[in-house]
């Protein structure tokens, strides 16, 4: 849906919900819409929600490196009068200010997958996902590939989000610590785009013929990575270890080797649960934590995955 010829957002209002004024209404702002990682979530608010006769008002920007349209989005939800927001923030530091606001006015705020550096409390919890266990996660996987020794790439390392900060930093200190043969021999800034990130990837495999893994620590960077691969052949020379993506093909044929994938939905799910008691006054924990899970060939099918992957909207 196009709400502005400046920038476009997809909005779903009240979706399979009855809209009566008496219910309470909680803007639901991911970091973008229409991609596996964030509908997984959208399912899992949309089940709890529904459950306890709440209205979502889900609404996001089409690009996941559009700041200003998510504060738009997020100043918006607070005009309409939502009586809650659960957030998914683009980057950590522009969106505390406006968190921060929605607090002012009394707005319970739950943020979903990354610390925006403001002390949680009444009307404030976090959701977040165990990037260190990510990073390590990572690394492990890589270590198994070259049996403890050679060379990693690692892409779309970013300053912008603590989340993905953190899987960095966890991934070098575990293959330092745990695999001193391995070396991390490139390393690369995230960058908004899949297009752009793909031209990284082309750049290092023309000259870098040396690499033996890649780990890329978003979905952008992960797609640019296999899609390099892909052009270069070196899908089965070099493995490919990402973040986030939701390509499953590629997956299941191996010419990516593993994802390292968030529990969106579980997210979801306890954003909307801390949501739900805050608005019932009963006190909610401050934060709560999910663990990753590795995605291989080997387990796509598992029921385990499958309910990451739920985009079913209610229950059975």
């Amino acid at each position: 849906m196009l709400t502005s010829a400046k920038w476009a957002t997809c909005t779903i209002l009240c979706l399979l919900t009855s809209c009566h004024k008496s219910s309470p209404t909680i803007a639901a702002i991911p970091r973008t819409c229409g991609t596996l990682l964030w509908e997984a979530e959208h399912t899992g608010i949309q089940h709890v929600a529904s459950a306890n006769g709440l209205n979502i008002y889900w609404n996001a920007p089409m690009r996941e490196d559009d700041v200003q349209g998510q504060i738009e989005v997020l100043a918006t939800a607070i005009k309409r009068g939502v009586q809650g927001v659960i957030i998914s923030p683009v980057e950590a530091l522009p969106l505390r200010t406006p968190v921060h606001r929605a607090l002012q006015h009394r707005i319970p705020v739950v943020v979903v997958g990354t610390d925006l550096g403001l002390t949680p409390g009444k009307d404030l919890a976090y959701v977040l996902n165990d990037e260190h266990m990510g990073g390590q996660m990572a690394a492990r996987r890589v270590a198994q590939l070259l049996h403890g020794e050679g060379t990693v790439a690692v892409m779309g390392i970013s300053n912008q989000l603590t989340s993905t900060a953190e899987r960095a930093r966890s991934l070098e200190t575990t293959l330092t610590e745990e695999s001193p043969h391995i070396q991390v021999v490139f390393r690369s800034l995230a960058l908004p785009t899949v297009s752009q990130e793909q031209q990284v990837a082309e750049k290092l495999l023309a000259k870098n013929s040396q690499v033996n893994a890649i780990v890329a620590l978003s979905e952008s960077s992960t797609r640019g990575a296999y899609y390099a691969l892909t052009e270069f052949n070196e899908t089965s020379a070099i493995r490919l270890v990402g973040f986030d993506q939701n390509l499953i093909a590629p997956i299941r044929t191996g010419a990516i080797d593993s994802v390292i994938f968030q529990n969106t939905h579980g997210m979801g799910r306890a954003a909307m649960t801390l949501m739900n008691d805050e608005l019932h006054q009963r006190t909610p924990q401050s934060q709560v934590v999910l663990q990753p899970v590795l995605v291989t060939k080997a387990n796509l099918d598992s029921d385990m995955v499958k309910e990451i992957l739920n985009l079913r909207w209610f229950s059975k």
